[in-house]
């Protein structure tokens, strides 16, 4: 199952708020509605329908670049609001953010909006207190996690899990590496895939069964702008391999069909007996 998700969040959001302070975002040069434009274009030209997680800072500024996502078909979820760290947040501050974000992304696309990432796919052993609050506001699956990780004592593995909580229970849809040249590539999307020759990508997304693919706008531009309240580092790596994303994954839909996250859910959910389970509480 190849599944193909974007991370919306503008250029200068690659990380988190602690590298430019919030206060500061107005004043940035948007990249965001000419991103998507050619994001959607894409989309229509190889009939594929996508699941877009939607920063809310991003969506309260941006409404009717949200609204025409929706409109094209594709599938929403959240992605935090100004892409801090549920485990920075703590249980309280988390819940606010998910309320406000999902309120808003709700009230512009007329979708349920079921779906959640984390920022930096950071779900780690110490946010299982996420699964009964996201549960709470309708939240039933999540793709916030990296395959490899530890949870309590157990390991994320390289495919769909459940994630049980008490007596909660999430469906989390990993997102997924391969061990090669003796490194865990997050293969799938973003940097790496830039960065990566295309025989080597095509490999290694033969070699599984689940790739959770994931984007961000800035990916598809080849004219990101640089500031210098981004490190050098930053900068540059927002910038390199941005004209090989469209053919690369071009090239990958000429052998692979990709899917929704919901779409890829709905098949999985056939089996749920199929499904590993992680006990975290």
């Amino acid at each position: 199952m190849n599944i193909l998700t974007f991370d919306i969040e503008d250029w200068y959001m690659s990380y988190d708020s602690s590298q430019i302070a919030v206060e500061r975002w107005p004043a940035m040069e948007s990249r965001i509605a000419s991103n998507i434009t050619d994001i959607l274009q894409f989309l229509e030209t190889h009939q594929l329908r996508a699941t877009f997680f939607i920063m809310g800072w991003v969506a309260g500024h941006n409404p009717e670049v949200i609204r025409k996502i929706a409109r094209a078909g594709h599938e929403i979820g959240y992605h935090s609001y100004h892409h801090d760290l549920p485990l920075k947040q703590g249980p309280e501050v988390f819940e606010e953010d998910l309320c406000k974000g999902l309120s808003l992304l709700r009230a512009l696309t007329g979708q349920q909006v079921c779906l959640y990432r984390a920022p930096r796919f950071s779900f780690s052993e110490n946010t299982a207190w996420c699964i009964p609050i996201l549960l709470r506001h309708g939240i039933n699956i999540s793709s916030s996690a990296k395959s490899g990780r530890m949870l309590n004592s157990y390991r994320i593995p390289q495919e769909p899990v459940f994630l049980e909580y008490g007596n909660e229970i999430l469906l989390e849809l990993p997102l997924n590496r391969a061990k090669t040249l003796g490194l865990n590539w997050v293969y799938t999307g973003s940097g790496y895939f830039r960065l990566l020759p295309f025989s080597l990508l095509n490999r290694l997304y033969g070699q599984s069964s689940y790739n959770m693919a994931y984007f961000h706008p800035r990916d598809f531009d080849t004219d990101v702008p640089q500031t210098a309240l981004l490190p050098f580092y930053r900068n540059i790596m927002c910038r390199m391999g941005n004209s090989s994303t469209v053919p690369k994954l071009s090239a990958l839909l000429e052998t692979y069909r990709f899917v929704s996250v919901g779409k890829a859910a709905e098949t999985y959910l056939e089996k749920p007996q199929d499904i590993p389970r992680l006990h975290l509480g």
